[in-house]
């Protein structure tokens, strides 16, 4: 793939609703033709230069374009087997949404002038993004009705998977859903209630770094775990009941883990689940609980002394990929990879985190179904990300060094949905191409460096020298929260990531 060309690539897939953006690329990045635009009679066509190929493969299906004449548009000339420059029909001025399944119409004056191109260019790319991001919308909202939350290496999980790839598969895409092993450390919360031996079980989680094991012992709350909140004859055999706040969790647990306590349980200040992290590896058991699961306990212990039993322990899970592939039309074993991944945190709707990003893969593969490039396409939808990018790593750890070689690049979808504006991150040429085509149709693109403490699956194909780029949003405010939440998506940033992701992918076939 050459980047160094100002003119950005012509996107193939998209002759049949994008025409226009091809012609006013050429003629605004510096065509031959647009210099001096000859005035062609009424039946003749407009010559753009070898970047512009791509279209004759579809100029069959180039849509309807109406004209504001009253003289009756004629249809377009069949196309034929290009000799030296690109025939591609001159263009009206559109005035309506086009018809994809109608076929492409000449005006009775052709437009020559590069500033008109680039107007109906201009319209056609927002028409565009505009449905597709009604698509990834209604995907999205689908997905998140049925399969909402998607807790890695969980049945939610595997179910979610399920329908992904049933999903894949009625668009004609050879798919499987790729199994591998999580391990990590679960946490159980078990409280004895009453004096018929009843134990209602709460959903917690272990903390980063908590201690391990199963005890065993009375429970005590001591609010905020502050000095002053211990008891003087101390904790010795206690689980301690701790309201999160103000005080870091490695302070509240330390404290209380002198203080003879056998385990921790730390509440939410704020409706939802969350996952703490110690900066030190804790000596006792300690995890995370829903405020209403602490309030609730912190009742409880109004009617007299209750037992709990609170066990971490490491368990051996299964998660999986979901992978769906396009054979090229040339069997060199090249391949482009795109997709995100499509777990979700516990308990949140993960609308935007990362359903966004399974709705925007979704879209792509079906805008480009059935159309195949010179090289695979492999959509892959990743599971356990949120457990430390465990499903792109597994995948990427079972390539051999031909088959990372031969993967052009991965296209990452991620929190993409939620803010005012796309951005992209990773490799340079990737961006360059992406950030270009964007400012070619007026839809500036900035360009992101950094993620701060976070990541996402295109980070492990980097690292193993694979060029990935990320397209995100700016605002991560509601992720792993309970806020992620339809109403807070955006569909036109689904729509303007799947648009700049076809450009992408089109600009690789002559890479």
């Amino acid at each position: 793939m050459s980047l160094n060309s100002p003119r950005p690539q012509i996107m193939k897939k998209f002759a049949a609703y994008l025409a226009p953006v091809a012609l006013a690329l050429a003629l605004a990045c510096g065509s031959p033709t647009a210099s001096a635009p000859p005035t062609p009679p009424p039946s003749a066509s407009t010559a753009i230069p070898a970047p512009a190929a791509r279209l004759n493969a579809q100029a069959a299906d180039m849509p309807t374009a109406v004209v504001a004449s009253p003289t009756p548009a004629t249809p377009a000339p069949a196309p034929t087997a290009p000799v030296g420059p690109i025939v591609v029909p001159t263009l009206p001025v559109e005035t309506e949404r086009r018809n994809p399944t109608s076929s492409f119409a000449l005006p009775p004056t052709p437009i020559t002038d590069p500033s008109i191109l680039l107007e109906i260019a201009i319209e056609s790319a927002r028409l565009e993004i505009e449905e597709l991001g009604a698509q990834a919308m209604g995907f999205l909202e689908t997905l998140t009705a049925d399969h909402s939350p998607r807790e890695s290496a969980t049945e939610q999980e595997l179910e979610a998977a399920k329908f992904l790839a049933g999903e894949f598969e009625s668009l004609g895409y050879e798919t499987s859903i790729v199994p591998f092993t999580v391990e990590r450390i679960e946490a159980e919360t078990g409280v004895l209630i009453g004096e018929q031996s009843a134990t209602t079980t709460y959903r917690t989680l272990p903390l980063n770094l908590s201690g391990q094991g199963s005890v065993t012992g009375a429970v005590i709350y001591v609010d905020l775990a502050y000095a002053a909140d211990i008891p003087e004859e101390g904790l010795e055999g206690k689980v301690a009941l701790i309201r999160r706040g103000i005080i870091p969790f490695e302070e509240k647990v330390t404290r209380v883990a002198e203080a003879g306590a056998i385990a921790a349980i730390i509440f939410n200040g704020t409706d939802g689940m969350f996952r703490g992290s110690l900066a030190t590896q804790a000596s006792i058991p300690s995890v995370s609980m829903t405020k209403e699961d602490g309030e609730a306990l912190v009742d409880l212990l109004d009617q007299g002394e209750k037992a709990a039993t609170v066990a971490v322990e490491h368990r051996v899970m299964e998660s999986r990929n979901v992978i769906a592939e396009m054979k090229g039309t040339v069997d060199d074993g090249r391949s482009v990879v795109v997709g995100g991944h499509y777990d979700t945190v516990a308990d949140v709707p993960g609308a935007n985190d990362n359903g966004s990003g399974a709705a925007t893969t979704m879209t792509v593969a079906r805008a480009v179904a059935g159309n195949p490039y010179p090289f695979t396409v492999r959509f892959m939808l990743f599971g356990s990300e949120e457990e430390g990018l465990l499903g792109s790593f597994d995948y990427v750890r079972g390539l051999s060094e031909a088959e990372r070689t031969n993967i052009i690049a991965m296209i990452n979808y991620d929190a993409l949905a939620t803010g005012d504006e796309i951005r992209v991150l990773g490799d340079t040429e990737l961006a360059s191409t992406v950030m270009s085509t964007g400012d070619a149709l007026e839809y500036p693109i900035p360009r992101q460096y950094t993620l701060g403490n976070s990541s996402s699956d295109h980070a492990v194909f980097l690292e193993a020298g694979i060029p990935a780029l990320f397209f995100l949003a700016e605002d991560f405010s509601r992720i792993h929260t309970t806020e992620d939440k339809l109403e807070f998506v955006q569909p036109k940033l689904m729509g303007a990531s799947a648009f700049f992701g076809i450009a992408l992918l089109e600009s690789l076939v002559d890479g």
